[in-house]
């Protein structure tokens, strides 16, 4: 893959469990200059702090809104909450989502549910965030054969390294949307 002309994107970023640290960690080796973090458990809370990045504990705390309107993007990585189209709207590339699955399962628990329906092709998508959860244009998903998983944290095992490629190449693919003469 071919490195942006561009990686160094102001980013706000949602995030929590393993997924959002692999998420943060991503953003920050390809060179984003990453603003605010909103984390929903220690995981993700301890690596900001590490990280030395602010952190929040909702999208729609305090300066929040302030620090959207003069980012590039928001990152979502496992996030817990709805964020509202007034903020989701406010980047200037606007708001992704990284989600397993994504062909088949949106929404929550898609990787439980691919369990129960025995299905062995798992993937990890980023598609824009819309008023529609999980609904909007997927930019990229890479899929993986799960085949012999037999719990979530096996699928999950098998699809983390996953999240950072799909990361990668959504983060390229809009540098290159947004400065096309660059290319």
């Amino acid at each position: 893959m071919r490195q942006s002309k561009n990686p160094d994107l102001r980013v706000c970023f949602l995030g929590s469990k393993q997924a959002g640290c692999i998420g943060l960690l991503t953003l920050a080796a390809a060179g984003c200059t990453i603003e605010a973090v909103v984390a929903y458990d220690s995981f993700v809370l301890n690596l900001a702090g590490l990280l030395h990045i602010r952190d929040f504990a909702s999208i729609k705390q305090g300066e929040m809104e302030e620090l959207l309107a003069h980012s590039d993007l928001l990152v979502s990585v496992h996030g817990r909450e709805i964020v509202p189209k007034e903020l989701f709207r406010l980047p200037r590339l606007g708001s992704i989502n990284v989600h397993p699955c994504l062909y088949r399962y949106k929404g929550a628990n898609p990787i439980a549910r691919l369990l129960q329906d025995g299905c062995t092709q798992a993937s990890v998508g980023v598609h824009r965030m819309t008023e529609n959860i999980d609904e909007g244009e997927v930019l990229v998903e890479e899929f993986v054969d799960v085949e012999g998983s037999r719990s979530a944290e096996e699928v999950y095992n098998v699809l983390y390294p996953f999240y950072a490629i799909v990361l990668l190449k959504a983060i390229d693919k809009l540098s290159r949307e947004a400065n096309p003469t660059e290319q």
